[in-house]
């Protein structure tokens, strides 16, 4: 029942709000802020393309998770899931599709 829940529901619901999120050209939301500027519209893409492999890592991670009863599951999904996530903002700085703009 895990697996069905985490592994394969929260991914496809993962991957559908990202869909949208890309359409519309939004940030999505664990790494939304309000000083995070997006510079140019590629960023969307790389966003949307990690965020499928999130959802791909994170159904792995749970499949394992059920089938050897892994002691660690949770934490090895909470660091996928986050890592990546938190990624996609390093990644978007990096190439310069986007910046975060002290307000002072």
């Amino acid at each position: 029942m895990l697996f069905v829940i985490c592994g394969i529901i929260m991914p496809i619901l993962f991957i559908i709000y990202n869909i949208i999120y890309y359409l519309k050209r939004k940030v999505i939301y664990t790494i939304k802020d309000k000083n995070f500027i997006i510079i140019d519209d590629r960023f969307f893409k790389i966003q949307l393309s990690l965020s499928l492999v999130n959802a791909i890592f994170v159904s792995i991670v749970v499949y394992a998770w059920d089938k050897y009863n892994l002691k660690f599951g949770l934490l090895f999904f909470m660091l996928i899931y986050w890592g990546i996530n938190y990624s996609i903002k390093y990644i978007g700085i990096l190439k310069k599709y986007a910046e975060i703009r002290n307000n002072i």
